[in-house]
């Protein structure tokens, strides 16, 4: 459902920085003791195949049986709170539950928080969707990649503008910012600073733009720029300004470059079969195309605003989910969201999979339901697979 990073963080690497997780010991022994709330249900059968769950309370379980260290759950219909729930741990080194107030790293639904904010730009008439990438930045770092003197708003927007995307599998970012031996994890990227692993001396565009379709979050890194030179404000403050203060979403951050009151729940990474606490790194490096942080509540009420016509202007909106093939089957790409086909109907929002965090924020096509869960582990296929089973579930409730 989602594009999930590619490249999976190894075990040698992720045990090099042992002295950022509390207790590699305790994280085990946690993993092989489940808590109370994670126990398996008596009496059942491993060998026998589970039977799908039947409520929102189960599919929270099934998450946790499955592995997730904590999930978090809401379902609405219109302006009724259908579920609210969370289960699992926060933080297991300190085994503390998950709340369904918790903040979660959302991932790529970041880029949907910065399409909005480009298409209201649009809507006031500081920006068009056929501004090239040139006639708002003209820092060298952004000069060197490539057709940036050709590439639209539109083309970012939809991931038509053949952008090398410097969280690609082969990517040397991947070294230099969480695998190599002198990676740090606390290390500060500036949006530069990641662009600079677009240069075209050292990796090719996927294609000219316009001619063809790449998820590229290095698009949506560009995008931020091009926002905060039109509005002369920084990315953060032209968000609680224009989308987070407006929906008084109190829980939502950029936490890529802004401290979040409160924290937010620890991240887990799957190596080899096992979680290991990846909370240290920082989350600076995917910027305005990853790095917030929001809670279940604040997203649904942003998906109710926006898909509600709250914050564009009905033509932009009609012009943001105008999809067209994304190369992946059953998915379709707009601008910041998509459609996806799933096995019990058509949904449509947007997902994030970062490095110990998964995300899911959609409406089911023709319904008046709001469906997001949250899980601070970057297993994205049991995401997934839970998340088809929340279409399934609140489908047959509605009806």
């Amino acid at each position: 459902m989602s594009y999930a990073l590619k490249n999976r963080l190894s075990r040698r690497c992720l045990l090099s920085h042992a002295a950022v997780v509390s207790s590699l010991a305790l994280t085990a022994q946690l993993l092989n003791s489940p808590s109370a709330a994670q126990a398996q249900t008596p009496g059942a059968d491993s060998a026998t195949p589970a039977a799908l769950p039947a409520t929102f309370e189960e599919l929270l379980q099934t998450g946790l049986d499955r592995g997730l260290p904590g999930v978090a759950l809401r379902v609405e219909r219109g302006n009724e709170v259908v579920f609210d729930g969370a289960a699992g741990f926060a933080s297991r080194e300190q085994q503390t539950s998950v709340a369904p107030s918790d903040r979660f790293g959302v991932g790529s639904v970041t880029k949907t928080f910065t399409a909005v904010l480009v298409l209201q730009l649009v809507d006031d008439g500081v920006l068009t969707l056929d501004d090239t990438v040139t006639k708002w930045l003209d820092d060298p770092v952004v000069g060197r990649i490539p057709y940036v003197d050709r590439i639209t708003l539109r083309q970012l927007l939809t991931h038509t503008s053949g952008t090398y995307d410097m969280f690609d599998s082969g990517s040397p970012f991947f070294q230099d910012a969480y695998l190599g031996e002198g990676a740090d994890w606390k290390r500060v990227w500036t949006p530069l600073e990641v662009l600079a692993y677009a240069d075209g001396a050292k990796q090719e565009p996927y294609f000219a733009p316009g001619e063809g379709i790449h998820y590229s979050n290095t698009g949506y890194i560009l995008l931020g720029l091009i926002l905060e030179q039109a509005t002369g404000q920084t990315y953060a403050e032209r968000l609680h300004a224009r989308i987070l203060g407006p929906l008084d979403l109190a829980d939502t951050f950029f936490a890529s470059t802004e401290p979040v009151p409160g924290g937010k729940v620890d991240a887990y990474q799957l190596i080899d079969g096992e979680l290991l606490n990846v909370s240290a790194i920082d989350l600076s490096s995917p910027g305005t195309a990853g790095g917030m942080v929001s809670t279940t509540r604040d997203l649904a009420r942003f998906a109710e605003a926006l898909f509600g016509g709250e914050l564009l202007q009905p033509a932009t909106l009609e012009k943001m989910v105008t999809f067209i093939p994304s190369g992946r089957p059953n998915l379709d790409a707009g601008m910041g969201v998509f459609r996806q086909q799933t096995p019990s109907g058509v949904i449509v929002g947007n997902s994030g999979d970062g490095i110990g965090s998964t995300a899911r924020m959609y409406q089911p096509a023709d319904t008046d339901l709001t469906l997001v869960l949250l899980s601070n582990t970057s297993d994205g296929e049991t995401v997934d697979s839970l998340f088809d089973d929340t279409v399934r579930i609140a489908l047959a409730m509605a009806k």
